[in-house]
């Protein structure tokens, strides 16, 4: 399955994107690879846990990244794999003396990361786009340092559990836990970010940013008719800057729902529209290709 994405403003913003994922066969490989470029405005309020919905102010950066990653089966339903990182991240614009002009973190220049790192995972799922059983896990650690030419030295480690239960004929319960942690000198494009199509769907992708960050999701999903499926779905979760920081008393949370249109009906992948809210400040539409997890 192969995505590609662009989109271009009058005032010579854009973004272009491909996201490729390759099965050989009988699954021993799978190949995964996303790569994008960029250069359009995004939206800051601070780092942290306790950021104000008021602070919001805009900058600009251009942006390349290259993501591949492979992995190789080698017991039924295991799988371990290399992965690796590029980003470039330039022509960063904010207004001086602004929030973002005060606030103390790595990558407010240009700067280049470049990681390489290892993989493991556990699969029985019974499909990969829209499953009605099975269990998924997955673990990364990946290290970026100066040595390969990373402006900054830090390390990532990302882990993941997703648990699909069919309730009824047609009917599906999925749960996803996920971690994303780094250490060391985490430039600001690769510090957690909640929210997004892909996580807390209510809050703007890097509404609140840390080092770190842990979710929790719900899904409820239920094929209604012809090519037509719904869902209905709540989270929570926060960013933190190290484990201790984990505070329950500053998690957020969100719900929402959305239809379904299956555009390739042997895969079960999906064309979505989700409505995403947590509050009046935080709340939003998403339209993608494939299900936030």
């Amino acid at each position: 399955v192969i995505t590609v994405l662009g989109i271009f403003s009058e005032r010579q913003q854009n973004i272009q994107g491909i996201d490729a994922t390759i099965y050989f066969p009988k699954e021993k490989y799978i190949l995964y690879f996303q790569t994008s470029h960029s250069y359009f405005p995004d939206n800051f309020w601070g780092i942290g846990q306790n950021t104000r919905d008021t602070d919001k102010e805009r900058y600009v950066f251009e942006n390349v990244v290259v993501n591949p990653h492979i992995k190789r089966k080698f017991w039924k339903h295991t799988f371990f794999g290399f992965c690796a990182d590029y980003q470039n991240v330039f022509k960063v614009q904010y207004t001086p003396g602004s929030l973002m002009d005060s606030t103390s973190f790595y990558g407010k220049t240009n700067y280049n990361v470049v990681g390489f790192g290892l993989t493991a995972s556990y699969d029985t799922r019974n499909s990969t786009f829209w499953p009605t059983k099975g269990i998924f896990l997955q673990t990364q650690f990946t290290s970026y340092n100066n040595e390969l030419a990373s402006t900054y030295s830090f390390n990532k480690w990302t882990a993941e559990v997703r648990l699909f239960q069919k309730v009824f004929k047609k009917h599906v319960i999925g749960l996803q836990l996920y971690n994303y942690s780094t250490f060391g000198e985490t430039p600001f494009r690769s510090m957690a970010t909640l929210g997004g199509a892909g996580n807390l769907r209510g809050f703007y992708q890097g509404r609140y940013r840390d080092n770190s960050m842990y979710s929790a999701i719900v899904e409820y999903r239920a094929k209604l008719v012809w090519r037509l499926s719904a869902c209905v779905f709540g989270g929570m979760g926060d960013v933190y800057r190290q484990p201790k920081d984990i505070n329950m008393g500053s998690i957020k949370g969100s719900f929402g729902g959305g239809l379904r249109l299956s555009i390739l009906e042997k895969e079960s992948l999906n064309l979505r529209v989700d409505y995403g809210y947590s509050d009046s400040y935080n709340q939003g539409f998403y339209f993608t290709i494939g299900e936030c997890f």
